[in-house]
């Protein structure tokens, strides 16, 4: 009864319940020393870490011989922030350290920032299955290093064929390539793997972070031919590839198309008042600003630097008088600072930036 109490409580992301259930019990099982860990994992709080490390001292020995609550256990203090302890409980294991726990361990390394590690304990396993592969790749995908590219390209080789019809080993693997800069190889390997609507997104935001925006736009056609309905992703790409593309009557031609019900996602407007910027299209830039009823930081400083672009340095100091101060942050400074510039407006430019508490490195490089 406690069990399926607690993995209701977790299911349901109440997991604070679930601990409190588990201090009731006088010998938790394996299952229920399971959950908690789960439990734990979940709320993340420097009580609940001292808790795993209290419960994980007084377990029985036999626990560590059961790979689900090793890798739970691993998992909860990872997701605390506690490597080192991780780190002692996997070194201490008397047993074989199998693949879930190698999973664990490489997890953990890449949530805390430490991808290098996780390439470490990567190259420790002889024969890697689609998780460890997957997140090898995601290791990668965080160093963005010469070196990491140079292994996932290796490892792309070696691995069995069947590994490219699991979409979590393709969609990282895209996504290693992407953020090491080589869409190239990724371009190639596109076809080798499931072409679902994330790997879709992939490659369409590599194509755009390297300004090729036409392949982009080839990417969403292919998609749609292929009877895939392109998500709130998908069209954010594609607002992106259009702006870097500046095409009028292809811009008018893809939004109009578009669902209504994304035109209203905040993300998409912002994109959208970017795109229409950078066209030269102020009034449709101001549309979409004045017509968006919970206009937050993101969507001022777009139009900020939308009025910059284009060469309206008064607007964008009317805009910025307007804004919330609490939505102003470095991005606005900076786009504020850069439109008076472009309007030759140095006094105006002078007295914000004297206002400025901190000053960073990059606003002081504006000014």
């Amino acid at each position: 009864m406690y069990g399926a109490m607690m993995k209701g409580y977790i299911a349901s992301n109440q997991s604070e319940k679930a601990i409190d259930l588990f201090k009731k019990i006088d010998h938790p099982d394996a299952i229920i020393t399971n959950l908690l860990f789960n439990a734990c994992a979940q709320v993340r709080t420097p009580e609940v870490l001292n808790l795993t490390k209290q419960i994980s001292r007084m377990m029985n020995k036999s626990f560590f011989e059961n790979d689900f609550i090793v890798t739970s256990l691993l998992d909860a203090l990872m997701k605390c922030g506690d490597v080192e302890y991780a780190q002692g409980i996997f070194t201490t294991l008397e047993r074989k350290k199998t693949l879930p726990i190698y999973g664990a361990m490489m997890k953990g390394y890449i949530e805390n920032n430490q991808a290098d590690k996780a390439v470490d304990f990567f190259r420790e396993i002889e024969h890697p299955d689609v998780v460890n592969t997957s997140l090898l790749f995601s290791a990668c995908a965080q160093l963005r290093t010469p070196e990491a590219l140079a292994l996932v390209k290796t490892i792309s080789k070696r691995m069995p064929a069947s590994f490219y019809s699991d979409d979590y080993v393709g969609s990282s693997l895209l996504n290693a390539l992407i953020k090491c800069r080589d869409t190239l190889t990724a371009e190639i390997l596109f076809s080798k793997v499931n072409r679902s609507i994330v790997n879709y997104g992939n490659l369409m935001t590599g194509f755009n972070d390297e300004k090729q925006g036409k392949k982009t736009m080839q990417l969403f056609y292919r998609m749609k031919r292929e009877g895939l309905e392109p998500d709130m992703i998908i069209h954010l790409c594609v607002i992106k590839a259009l702006a870097l593309i500046g095409d009028l009557s292809l811009i008018e031609l893809t939004i109009n198309q578009i669902p209504e019900s994304i035109l209203l996602d905040t993300q998409i407007r912002n994109a959208l008042i970017d795109m229409w910027g950078k066209t030269g299209c102020v009034d449709k830039a101001q549309a979409v600003f004045e017509n968006t009823s919970d206009q937050d930081a993101f969507l001022y400083t777009t139009m900020i630097n939308c009025y910059g672009l284009n060469g309206m340095g008064m607007q964008a100091l009317e805009l910025f008088s307007q804004m919330p101060k609490q939505f102003i942050h470095e991005v606005t400074y900076i786009c504020i600072l850069n439109a008076c510039s472009h309007s030759g407006l140095v006094d105006e430019a002078r007295s914000i930036f004297q206002k400025i508490e901190m000053k960073t490195p990059t606003v002081w490089t504006t000014m």
